[in-house]
């Protein structure tokens, strides 16, 4: 295992090792624990997620040791989740353990997060984390550093939603700025909107 994080595009073969990595970076998340208060149901979710929306049309970043990852969406790709049995099971499961709070939290979350989501053209990084083992060891710098270069390289600006504080001074190294910040309704964590223009 390397000490400097290499950061490679992922593919189809790392898709289980890209939804583990999620899994255990989100898994004391406060708006996924929010949301989908059970964690034994992250590595479907994301596995959907990552498989139907992200490495068809989107931009995924690894570390090449398996200790970090990052989802993009490029200007125009919006997200849009593909109905398939499996996450159909998930949300039977998550409604059967925990009811329909669940489901009003995801609906309220998402309605708050498209209100402030910005019009003007950017790249979107909608998930980033590094295993927990692993955080504060610069995986996170390495995976922001390549998602901005590849901004920079088109002239884009960037956008993120942090959904933890202790997250939002790493953003700000790396060029995001608070634009917003608020607590989602329905007694939601409180989540900050990111903005950073692209740099020559």
């Amino acid at each position: 295992m390397s000490d400097l994080p290499i950061i490679r595009s992922g593919e189809v073969a790392d898709l289980e090792l890209l939804a583990d990595i999620f899994s255990d970076s989100f898994a004391n998340d406060p708006i996924m624990n929010w949301v989908i208060p059970r964690t034994d149901l992250y590595p479907g979710f994301f596995n959907v997620i990552i498989d139907g929306v992200y490495l068809p049309r989107g931009i995924t970043h690894i570390d090449d040791d398996g200790r970090g990852a990052s989802l993009w969406l490029p200007p125009g790709e919006n997200f849009e989740m593909p109905l398939r049995l499996n996450l159909i099971g998930m949300i039977l499961r998550l409604t059967v353990s925990n009811g329909f709070g669940p489901i009003k939290n995801i609906r309220q979350q998402g309605d708050f997060f498209a209100r402030h989501h910005p019009k003007e053209p950017h790249y979107y990084l909608q998930f980033i984390g590094a295993c927990q083992q692993y955080q504060g060891q610069g995986v996170g710098s390495a995976l922001l550093k390549e998602g901005t270069r590849l901004c920079d390289e088109m002239g884009m600006a960037a956008y993120l939603e942090s959904s933890n504080s202790l997250n939002v001074p790493l953003y700000q190294r790396h060029g995001f700025e608070v634009i917003h910040e608020g607590e989602i309704p329905g007694g939601g964590p409180t989540a900050w909107f990111m903005w950073r223009d692209a740099r020559a």
